[in-house]
């Protein structure tokens, strides 16, 4: 196995959420470059309903151009508990909180140019009785909900409608009897 020792970082770009650095990389002797993207944590969840449907979003991303059905996610604030950053977001994005949650598993999320890890949740959930909600949608953030079954998730990835990998992965671990949940 070839030995990889990290020589020098240099952050080129602060944005909002991430930083952009140039990695110079001594590869058994041999120096590369890369540019990595250094990234928040971050928390997805499958939010099913006490009748059996999958809360998905529908909202537009600017990085493809289009809209999309996904999961809620967010990314978890510093020093905040991953559970803790996955009510917040369910709560902010749909308007319902977990009855009952787990934790699914973890994961980077494109290794290959980022450092993002994410933790994936499954969770019964209920509608936040009116007046009972505290928090709303990020002034960017404009979504429609929608809830659908299980088995129309699934037709939904299989006819390219749920194209978001954390998606595909929380509804296939369901699906699978993996996702360390049941209803």
């Amino acid at each position: 196995m070839a030995k990889n020792t990290i020589i020098s970082e240099k952050q080129v770009a602060d944005m909002r959420v991430f930083t952009v650095s140039e990695v110079e990389l001594d590869k058994s002797g041999r120096r590369v470059h890369h540019s990595i993207i250094r990234f928040c944590g971050t928390a997805s969840i499958l939010a099913i309903t006490k009748e059996g449907k999958i809360l998905l979003e529908k909202q537009y991303r600017t990085p493809i151009d289009r809209w999309i059905y996904e999961i809620p996610a967010g990314k978890i604030d510093k020093g905040e508990d991953p559970t803790h950053c996955i009510i917040r977001e369910l709560e902010e994005e749909t308007g319902y909180r977990p009855i009952k949650i787990v934790k699914s598993f973890e994961a980077y999320t494109s290794c290959g140019c980022s450092d993002e890890y994410m933790h994936y949740f499954t969770a019964l959930v209920e509608k936040i009785p009116e007046g009972e909600r505290k928090l709303f949608p990020e002034i960017d953030e404009d979504l429609e909900i929608l809830e659908v079954t299980p088995e129309e998730a699934w037709k939904m990835i299989e006819e390219k409608q749920i194209v978001d990998a954390k998606s595909i992965m929380l509804i296939t671990a369901f699906k699978a009897g993996l996702a360390g949940f049941e209803k």
